[in-house]
Parts: structure tokens; C-alpha cells; sequence
């Protein structure tokens, strides 16, 4: 089939064209379920044919999909925000560019409102008029039953189907409910076939085994099953939750907002594909309600630079939100729970990596909590719901965790690079003799002897080619002069045992502290290389080298700077956003910090 050509010209003279709309459906439609459809876009400039000399020119696209008005437009209220950027190897001379249009513009039955541009690597944009397409509805294979004509989950449904025959347990009864929630995704159009197959296709490979087992004589559990099928069904919810995070986006702030678009542009070609990156994010701060971080609401959409990162996650190993991910501001936990909701749902879905989440101090609105008690209590945020948003119980991407622990640690396949996140707000419950809160997260920082157990047997027990990147929300007590926080528990024993690690030594760590009793013996006398020590929570940058370990502070995610009494705000500018990608060069034993936003990138070696 020919590719049709559709001409635009970017000439608007005139305010009663400058809100024209150019109706191109006599050419191009598209179906809700069509994905990598090709367009091909002519850019001519009063007639003349776009020369298109810039370098590093690439071709955008943005817009709403839903239901049009009388004037063919579609708004905030009545579409969803879509948004697509293409690479320079887009342009094919003459004034064509070629669009391969993923499935993610076309999330409903209606018509694409929005326009096409051009954007050169400093941020210059030349845009057409208004453009107004269809979208046709939600059945792009009407021989559902009917062979070749069959979609991809469709063929799926095949295999699973097959699969259900196996007999033991109640395996088939849990593939046919695994049917019934395919058949959902088609219904609704929702055909993101990858999160499904990857799952899959680690569940085919686990029953396998077990059917080898039983071959053996050796029968699997429940348990077996549970723990096989429970990833499924986990990345199933994830799958469902992209139109609600969809919703939540551009009722906060609209999806990718164009004041980062060049940004991401300049990011993508900044990262290294030689390198080892991890993206680090932290200091959020994200709220649906008046903050200290962003007055009016500003704060709320800090969420969205979610999405910032998530535009580069393809190019990304592993990524970690690093604390502070929400606020506490109210004095009601059912806010701040489905805050830490909204958050998780819209960080696994927009990005495009293995990725994990750690905890900081605002996160539990123990800011609010007060002396009513634990049980009952209305301002606490309980682990469970942490454990439930963050996917602590099901790890996702094959993180090893203690049991359902908020710290991990993530093995990048094939690299030798380990990343380590420590949970350094493990603060218990406790009362005090009044029945205040004894250890509030907002103010203290508790790591327990069972984590520094983990850490010295597990998370930091590799081979000698590996090299162990740590993360955490509050930096170690004793690296920072002014550390805000007011009281840190063990965190002296955390910096003895990464200085053992990194030296090759052998000892025990012992406290006696009443609540926090510590005594942990460690050995490292075949170890790894520590690449260094990552934290946020300052809401500043800062690199120092302590006892030869490299310690660096990260910049706050939050648009805000500064105290209550001299703040400064970046809202809605191109500052404010802040996060790195941490590039690593084993070989070489060197890290290149790449800052999106406000910051000053930083080269070192370790």
C-alpha cells in the first residue's frame, strides 16, 4: 500500500488562519490498536519546499485524542494528551519527514486535535496549523475467530490456552482466568502485548520446570503455583493501570509539557549507550494539596517529571526514585495513601526500564502523626501500603529483597554492575511514655541490624569483577557537615561496613542501642569495587570523597529551592525539574553524572 504523503505548510499569516484547522482525514486515519503507522509529513514554507539545513532537526507531534466539537477541536476536558518525538534519522529530504506512530497515540475512539513540528537541538520549534484526524474504534481485527487474521493476543489467548491443559494443581482454572483479563484488554483495545509476553513467557518457563519436577517424582506446592502465576497477575494490574495513570497525568499537568520538551530532546542525546546508566530521581515531593514545596497546587505536578525520565528509559539499566517521592501535608493518611498510589501506578508504567522505589522521610505522613495511638491511628501511612504500591512483594524485574523489604539489590545483566538500595526509614512503630511517635520518619533515620545483616551477607557478598553502586534517601550521618536530620540510628555502623567493603577487611558491627541492637559480623576479604554512595533529601548537589568512598548528593525533583524564609521557585520554567543519569564505565572504573534540569553534571573516578 502507498504511503500517503500529507503537506503542511508551517506559513501562518494572518490571526484568522493562526487557529485554522487542517482536516487531513481524506488521506490519514487511524484505528484505536493500529501501532509503528507510518505518516509522511511534506514541509513546505509559503509553498516553498522546507530545505530542512538544520542539524540534529527532529520531527514532533502533539495533540489531544477524544471527541471533537463543532469546530473540530478537541481539548483537556474532552481527549487525552499524546505526544510523539521522532530522531533526526526521521528526515528523508526534499521537506518529507517519515512519523512511526506508536500505538500510545491512539488511546481512544474519536479524533486526534494537535499539530506537527519541527525542533532543532537548541530548542527552536516551527510548527503547522491545528491538524484534525479520526480515530476509528477500538476493533482493528474483525476476524476475531478467523485464521491469518489474528492480533497478537490473540495468538496469545492461543498459548494460553494450550497451556490450561495442564492438570495439576488449579493451574488450568488460573490460565482461564488469565483468558477471561486478555479478553478485557481486547475489549478495551489495550493490545501492549510486551508487558503480557515478558511475564509469560518467565511463567512458561517456571511451570516447565515443575512439570520436570513431577516428571522426577518431586510434586510443587501451592505455594510453587502462587509464586509462579502471582508476577502475572501483578503485570496484568500494571498494564490496566495505564489509562488511569493516563487520567491522572493530564488532569495534573497535561503529560509531557512542553517546557521540557527540548530538554528530553538535549537528554536523550546526551546519554551514553557505552556506558552503564542508572537513572536517579529523588525529592518528589508530589502532592495534590498546598505545600510548603509549590503554593496553588504547583507542587502536584511534580508527578509528571515522572514522565520526563520516562522518556529517556529506553536508553536507561536501571532506574531508582530515591525518597521524598511524596508529601505530607495533610493530617489525614487517606490523602497521603493514595498519593503513594498514584505515584507507584504512574513510575512503573511510564517507564520503560527495571526499576524500584525507596523511601524517605516525608513519605509516611508522620509529620502528622499524633498521640492517638498506632492502632486507629489517621495519620501514619502503614509499610503496607508501601509494600503494595511499590511492589515490594512481587519483584518485578528479578530485584532480590529481604522478604518484602522496601532495600533491594538489582544485578544488571551482563554488566557486573550491582545497584544496592538502602532503606535507611525502617523506623518501627513505637510509643514513647506519653504515646507520642518515638522514632517519626520526618526526623530520624533508623537503618535495623536486620538490614546490615543483608547487606553484609547479601547485598554486598559478589564476585571480585563486580562493581556496587549504593542508594539511599538520607545521606550517611557523618558525610554531610549540616545533616537535617536530627537523629540517625546505625548509620555510623552502614559507613564502617561500606568502608570494610571497599577496603577488603574483616570485623563485627555492634550497638547496644535499647530499640536497634546491632551485632552483624562481616567479611570481605574477596570483594568487589564501590563505585560510591548516592543520596537526596539535602535539596542540594555536593561531591566529596570521605575515607576514599565517593559520597554525592543529588538536587530536589520539586520545583522549590531553599528554607521556608528564602525560597526559590522554578515552577514552569525549564528548571523546574532536576534528576540524573548516572553513566558508570567498569573498564575504566569512572562515572560521568548526567543532570536534566537544574544541576552541574559530574565526572569522577572510583
Amino acid at each position: 500500500m502507498a504511503i500517503t504523503t500529507i503537506v503542511m505548510d508551517v506559513y501562518k499569516p494572518g490571526s484568522e488562519l493562526k487557529n485554522k484547522v487542517v482536516d487531513i482525514s481524506d488521506s490519514f486515519n487511524a484505528r484505536v490498536g493500529d501501532n509503528q503507522v507510518r505518516l509522511v509529513i511534506k514541509y513546505i514554507e509559503r509553498g516553498i519546499v522546507e530545505r530542512m539545513e538544520q542539524e540534529q532537526l527532529t520531527p514532533f507531534m502533539t495533540g489531544y485524542v477524544g471527541q471533537p466539537d463543532e469546530e473540530l477541536k478537541v481539548t483537556a476536558e474532552t481527549g487525552t494528551v499524546v505526544s510523539y518525538h521522532g530522531s533526526s534519522n526521521d528526515i528523508i529530504g526534499g521537506g518529507k519527514v517519515k512519523l512511526d506512530l506508536p500505538g500510545a497515540m491512539f488511546p481512544q475512539e474519536g479524533a486526534f486535535y494537535g499539530y506537527f513540528g519541527l525542533e532543532n537541538s537548541e530548542g527552536k520549534r516551527v510548527t503547522t496549523n491545528n491538524v484534525f484526524f479520526r480515530v476509528e474504534n477500538n476493533n482493528p481485527d474483525i476476524y476475531v475467530d478467523t485464521l491469518p487474521f489474528r492480533t497478537e493476543l490473540q495468538k496469545l489467548l492461543d498459548w494460553a490456552t494450550a497451556q490450561a491443559n495442564s492438570t495439576f494443581g488449579d493451574i488450568k482454572k488460573q490460565w482461564e482466568d488469565l483468558v477471561k483479563i486478555i479478553k478485557q484488554q481486547i475489549a478495551t483495545g489495550n493490545d501492549n502485548i510486551d508487558d503480557f509476553l515478558n511475564r509469560l513467557k518467565l511463567a512458561q518457563e517456571k511451570l516447565e520446570g515443575y512439570e520436570k519436577q513431577i516428571t522426577d517424582g518431586n510434586i510443587p506446592t501451592q505455594a510453587d503455583l502462587d509464586k509462579a502465576l502471582n508476577p502475572i497477575d501483578d503485570r496484568l494490574d500494571k498494564l490496566e493501570a495505564k489509562e488511569e495513570s493516563s487520567d491522572l497525568l493530564t488532569d495534573v499537568g497535561g503529560g509531557i509539557r512542553d517546557i521540557f520538551t527540548s530538554q528530553i530532546s538535549n537528554m536523550k542525546a546526551r546519554i551514553n549507550p557505552d556506558l552503564v546508566n542508572i537513572g536517579m530521581i529523588n525529592d518528589v515531593h508530589y502532592t495534590d494539596r498546598d505545600s510548603f514545596w509549590g503554593p496553588d497546587n504547583d507542587a502536584e505536578t511534580g508527578i509528571t517529571h515522572l514522565l520526563n525520565m520516562g522518556e529517556v528509559s529506553e536508553k536507561l539499566d536501571f532506574a531508582v526514585s530515591v525518597g521524598d517521592n511524596t508529601d505530607d501535608n495533610n493530617g489525614d493518611n487517606h490523602f497521603s495513601i493514595k498519593r503513594i498510589e498514584d505515584y507507584g501506578m504512574t513510575w512503573f508504567t511510564a517507564l520503560e526500564c527495571p526499576s524500584a522505589v525507596l523511601l524517605g522521610n516525608h513519605d509516611d505522613n508522620s509529620s502528622h502523626a499524633k498521640s492517638s495511638g498506632v492502632t486507629g491511628n489517621d495519620y501514619l501511612v502503614p509499610d503496607s501500603k508501601f509494600i503494595q504500591a511499590y511492589r515490594q512483594n512481587v519483584n518485578l524485574f528479578g530485584e532480590k529483597r529481604n522478604g518484602n523489604s522496601n532495600y533491594f539489590y538489582y544485578d544488571i545483566p551482563d554488566k557486573k554492575v550491582r545497584v544496592v538500595g538502602i532503606n535507611d526509614y525502617e523506623n518501627p512503630n513505637t510509643l514513647d511514655s506519653n504515646g507520642n511517635l518515638k522514632y517519626p520518619r520526618i526526623n530520624t533515620s533508623v537503618i535495623t541490624g536486620a538490614q546490615l545483616k543483608w547487606l553484609a551477607s547479601d547485598a554486598l557478598n559478589v564476585s571480585a569483577d563486580t562493581h556496587v553502586i549504593v542508594m539511599l534517601h538520607c545521606p550517611i550521618d557523618g558525610t554531610l557537615k549540616d545533616n537535617p536530620t536530627d537523629h540517625c540510628y546505625n548509620h555510623d555502623l552502614l559507613r564502617q561496613l561500606l568502608e570494610a567493603f571497599k577496603n577488603g577487611t574483616s570485623g563485627t558491627l555492634t550497638s547496644s542501642t535499647t530499640d536497634f541492637p546491632v551485632d552483624v559480623d562481616y567479611s570481605f576479604t574477596s570483594k568487589g569495587t564501590l563505585i560510591g554512595v548516592f543520596a537526596g533529601h539535602t535539596h542540594t548537589e555536593d561531591y566529596q570523597v570521605i575515607n576514599g568512598i565517593n559520597y554525592v548528593l543529588n538536587l530536589n525533583s520539586v520545583g522549590c529551592a531553599g528554607n521556608a524564609g528564602n525560597r526559590t521557585l522554578y515552577f514552569d520554567t525549564k528548571d523546574e525539574d532536576s534528576w540524573s543519569v548516572i553513566g558508570i564505565d567498569p573498564a575504566n572504573k569512572k562515572v560521568k553524572l548526567t543532570k536534566f534540569g537544574r544541576g552541574t553534571d559530574l565526572d569522577f573516578t572510583y
